[in-house]
C-alpha cells in the first residue's frame, strides 16, 4: 500500500479540512516518506554562510581570506559541539550573532570591496533566511520606539541597520537617531 492509498483509506477524524487530516497522517510516516522535515534556523543559517563564503572567496582581502579559510574548521567545530550535546538552536544563536557582525567586519574593508560584500551578504540572507530581515525589522522597531538598546542582540541589530544606511543620504535622520542609541548603549 502506498502512502497516498494509506491516507485515502484512513479513518477521518475531526479537522478543518482534508489537507490537515492528510498532513497529520503523513507526519506519522517514517522519515523520507510524505512531508519533508522542517528546515531549522540552523539549516537556514548554514545555507546562508555556505553561499556567502562561496561568493566572496575570490575577494583579495586578508580579512576575507581568513574568514573563508576558517569556515571549514568552524563547521567541524559545530559537528563536535553537536556530539557533545550542544543543540542546533544554541549553535544557531551564535551563527545569527555572527551574521549580524559581518557588516561591521565588512565596514573595515576598502570601499571597492565593501559594497559588493554587503550586497552578497544581503542576497545570501534574502535567499536562505528571509525571516531574518522580518525579525530584525520588528526588533529594530521596538528598540526605536523604546528609544533604548537593552542588550547585545539589540545593539547588533541597530549596528546592522546603520551599516545598511551608510552612504544613503536620503536616510540621514534615521541613521543619526540610531547612532545616538548606539552611543547611549556604549557609554
Amino acid at each position: 500500500m502506498t502512502v497516498r492509498e494509506f491516507v485515502d483509506s484512513a479513518t477521518c477524524y475531526p479537522g478543518p479540512t482534508v489537507r490537515y487530516r492528510t498532513e497529520a497522517v503523513l507526519r506519522h510516516q517514517p522519515p523520507g516518506i510524505g512531508m519533508p522535515r522542517s528546515i531549522t534556523r540552523y539549516d537556514k543559517l548554514l545555507a546562508t554562510f555556505e553561499e556567502l563564503i562561496a561568493a566572496i572567496s575570490d575577494v583579495q582581502e586578508p580579512m576575507i581570506a581568513a574568514l573563508c579559510s576558517s569556515w571549514e574548521s568552524t563547521k567541524n567545530g559545530y559537528e563536535q559541539a553537536f556530539r557533545s550535546g550542544v543543540t542546533k538552536s544554541q549553535i544557531a544563536s551564535g551563527m545569527e550573532q555572527g551574521l549580524r557582525e559581518l557588516p561591521m567586519l565588512f565596514h573595515e574593508i576598502g570601499g571597492e570591496h565593501r559594497a559588493r560584500l554587503l550586497n552578497v551578504l544581503h542576497i545570501a540572507i534574502a535567499k536562505n533566511f528571509p525571516d531574518f530581515f522580518k525579525k530584525d525589522a520588528a526588533l529594530l522597531a521596538s528598540v526605536v520606539e523604546r528609544n533604548k538598546i537593552r542588550n547585545a542582540r539589540e545593539y547588533y541589530s541597530v549596528r546592522h541597520r546603520i551599516d545598511e544606511l551608510e552612504g544613503d543620504e536620503s536616510n540621514i535622520g534615521e541613521r543619526e537617531r540610531l547612532y545616538k542609541l548606539v552611543d547611549q548603549f556604549e557609554s
